[in-house]
C-alpha cells in the first residue's frame, strides 16, 4: 500500500511541476514552421528578424521565438510565439537575422536566413547608394527611413554594393548569408551586441565560492 502511495505522490509531484514550469500561455499562438509564421504577419514590404529565443518548463518544456517585424512605410512590431523543439533547433543558428522576407507583392515570401534589412537595400523607395572614398559605395537610407538601421539592429554597420551582390547571390540559391564577416546569426558579433537577451541567458552564473564557504560556517558553526 505504501507503494502505490508514493507513486501517487510521485505522479502529482510530477504533473504539478510539469504544469507550474511549463504552463500553457493562453493567447499566444503556436506556430510550428515558416510557412504558418507567414500566415499571422500581414502588409508588405516587410522583414522579419528572429530575435530571441527561450525555453521554459522543467519536464515538460516550452519553446518560444520572439520576432521582431519591421514595415517600410510604419513602425515595428513585436510577436512572440510557442512553437516546437524541431523549429526552434532548426531557427536557433539565425538569431538577429531575416528568417522571412515579403516584398510589394503578397505572393513574394522569401524564407532564406539573411541578414537584417536585406530587403531595403538596393530598393531605391527607401535609399540610395553613395560614393565612400573612389572604388566603394555604400548604402543610406533617406532621411525620413533613418530610424530603420536602429530597429534593424545594424549598430555601426553600413552595407557596401559588394555585401549586397553577394546577399542576392546567397539569396538565389536559397543559401543563408551571415555576412562577409561573419556578423549575423547565433556567432555574430552584430548580432550579439544589438539581441543579447538570449546569449545573456547562456552566460553561466559566476560563483564565489569563498562567500559560500563563509556563509555556511557562519550558519552553521558560528554562534
Amino acid at each position: 500500500m505504501n507503494k502505490f502511495i508514493t507513486y501517487g505522490i510521485f505522479l502529482i509531484i510530477y504533473f504539478s511541476l510539469s504544469k507550474s514550469l511549463s504552463p500553457n500561455e493562453y493567447g499566444i499562438e503556436y506556430i510550428q514552421n515558416n510557412q504558418r509564421l507567414s500566415e499571422s504577419i500581414q502588409g508588405s514590404p516587410v522583414s522579419v528578424l528572429l530575435v530571441d529565443i527561450h525555453t521554459t518548463g522543467f519536464l515538460i518544456k516550452t519553446y518560444y521565438h520572439k520576432y521582431k517585424i519591421i514595415y517600410g512605410f510604419q513602425s515595428y512590431e513585436e510577436l512572440i510565439i510557442r512553437t516546437s523543439r524541431q523549429f526552434t533547433e532548426k531557427s536557433l543558428p539565425y538569431i538577429g537575422m531575416s528568417v522571412m522576407r515579403r516584398g510589394n507583392s503578397s505572393n513574394e515570401v522569401n524564407f532564406t536566413p539573411l541578414p537584417p534589412g536585406s530587403i531595403f537595400i538596393g530598393n531605391k523607395s527607401f535609399g540610395s547608394w553613395k560614393k565612400k572614398g573612389t572604388t566603394t559605395k555604400v548604402w543610406k537610407f533617406f532621411r525620413v527611413y533613418r530610424q530603420i538601421p536602429k530597429y534593424l539592429g545594424w549598430e555601426d554597420f553600413t552595407p557596401t554594393l559588394k555585401f549586397h551582390k553577394e546577399l542576392l547571390k546567397r539569396e538565389k540559391q536559397s543559401l543563408p548569408f551571415i555576412g562577409s564577416n561573419d556578423e549575423f546569426g547565433l556567432g555574430g558579433s552584430i548580432t550579439q551586441i544589438a539581441f543579447p537577451k538570449y546569449f545573456k541567458r547562456q552566460k553561466p552564473n559566476s560563483v564565489d565560492f569563498n562567500l559560500l564557504l563563509q556563509k555556511y560556517i557562519n550558519e552553521n558553526y558560528i554562534k
